[in-house]
């Protein structure tokens, strides 16, 4: 008789530990328990769900898949639903069907707590395949958008307008020209003070933020050689050129190799950036020529019935949980 050599379990705060050298291993990325604690105890949509999968020889954590709740509205409807995050799979586990076994279990204890169940996701090259044999749709897309270290120069010649105030902890202003930003859009996530802190304090990135009082704002990063623009948002057409001038001088400095982000390409945030002179790479080689599938599942569909909500999200990196 053959054993299971891996044993499944909800993930519970215990478990933090162990996810970092896991984390490390799959993604290459260094953390500690703080982000653990930050994505998976203190979001306050509630706790997130998921399951590790236990090798039972050695009690390591070889796998770990898991979710976290969102509130999202469609025009007068809001509903929470779940974002898919970290499919981590150790390199000397892999290709033993973990992946699927563990998001099956997460599902079903979705499910059970809410038999309207709806999750989205960011498909990675490995990953996806493995959601679509499981019943996920591929909606869009996601394409990059940049600014050369070139073109970020030319903002150097030009003066900083007065108004500007750049901060590195989010105050009030920011916070409600960036629910503004949420209650023009026909879909979105709810944006009040709440979430916004909490997105905020993401322990992986120092964000900057630019602010030009009660006309637009940016939120970028330093990241790999590059300016990350993370959000950004104008309450009229051209009225953000003066945080987008900051974030072109902020990208212009020597090592740097300008500003990138992706986006949408159809929603407001990539059409405001190609107003700004942001470029698309439109061929299959070179730079920023990748894609990011945005995917969804739901056995009841889409919360509130609205056939194609998903393709109206705008999406823009504030919905990703890794950016």
């Amino acid at each position: 008789m053959s054993t299971d050599p891996y044993r499944l379990e909800p993930i519970d705060p215990t478990s933090f530990s162990a996810l970092v050298p896991l984390m490390r291993d799959a993604f290459g990325h260094n953390v500690d328990t703080r982000y653990f604690d930050w994505k998976y105890l203190d979001n306050p949509a509630g706790p997130a769900i998921g399951h590790v999968a236990i090798d039972t020889a050695s009690g390591d954590i070889a796998a770990f898949y898991g979710m976290i709740p969102e509130r999202y509205r469609w025009g007068d409807h809001e509903a929470v639903i779940y974002q898919s995050c970290d499919t981590m799979t150790h390199s000397d586990h892999r290709r033993r069907g973990l992946f699927q076994r563990l998001a099956k279990a997460t599902f079903a204890k979705a499910e059970a707590l809410d038999p309207a169940f709806f999750a989205y996701g960011f498909g990675g090259p490995t990953s996806t395949p493995g959601f679509l044999k499981m019943g996920w749709d591929i909606e869009i897309d996601l394409r990059f958008l940049f600014r050369p270290r070139l073109l970020t120069q030319v903002s150097g010649f030009l003066g900083e307008r007065e108004t500007l105030r750049i901060a590195t902890t989010p105050d009030a202003p920011l916070l409600e020209l960036m629910k503004a930003n949420e209650a023009r859009r026909e879909q979105s996530k709810v944006f009040d003070d709440a979430f916004l802190l909490w997105r905020l304090a993401q322990p992986r990135r120092a964000y900057t933020y630019v602010v030009d009082p009660g006309e637009a704002y940016a939120i970028y990063y330093q990241a790999d050689g590059h300016i990350f623009l993370f959000d950004f948002w104008e309450a009229t057409n051209g009225s953000g050129t003066g945080v987008l001038r900051h974030v072109d001088r902020a990208a212009s400095k020597p090592g740097s190799k300008g500003v990138l982000t992706f986006a949408q390409t159809s929603g407001t945030f990539a059409r405001s950036l190609r107003c700004h002179g942001y470029l698309s790479n439109p061929f299959k080689r070179g730079p920023a020529t990748a894609r990011i599938p945005f995917i969804t599942y739901g056995p009841a569909g889409i919360p509130g019935g609205q056939t194609g909500a998903a393709r109206a999200w705008d999406i823009s990196p504030i919905d990703h949980d890794s950016y």
